[in-house]
């Protein structure tokens, strides 16, 4: 389900989740009379349509490749793996993900052990995924 705030300076904010982002896309241009251009660079997409509404989207783990909205999406969609950190007072948890799943997982009040944990952790976080 998308979320949607104001912004400063009076647009709005719309977070997407990657599964809709190519629908999200089509509903944007049949909204707005079609897509009049796209900008795409390494850090940035910039979608604009033909009654001059702009859509932007920071691209997450960039640099982004692809020269084209589907290889945005593309992008977006492709499974990765992301290290976890929660630091709280007098506690801490570290964890790998892979996709929607956690993987590895530890969490631990102040103790000597912080130096295996984060060995572990590291060692997951730059296994070649499957």
């Amino acid at each position: 389900m998308s979320r949607t705030r104001m912004t400063a300076g009076g647009g709005r904010a719309v977070e997407v989740e990657p599964e809709r982002l190519a629908g999200w896309y089509d509903r944007f241009a049949a909204r707005h009379g079609g897509i009049a251009g796209t900008e795409i660079t390494p850090d940035l997409v910039r979608v604009t349509a033909a009654d001059g509404a702009e859509a932007s989207a920071e691209v997450p783990f960039g640099p982004l490749a692809a020269t084209d909205l589907a290889g945005f999406v593309d992008h977006v969609l492709r499974p990765r793996r992301i290290a976890l950190l929660l630091v709280r007072l007098g506690g801490h948890s570290l964890g790998v993900a892979e996709g929607e799943r956690v993987v590895l997982s530890r969490t631990g009040r102040k103790s000597g052990a912080r130096q295996e944990l984060r060995r572990r952790v590291v060692a997951a976080a730059v296994r070649p995924s499957p």
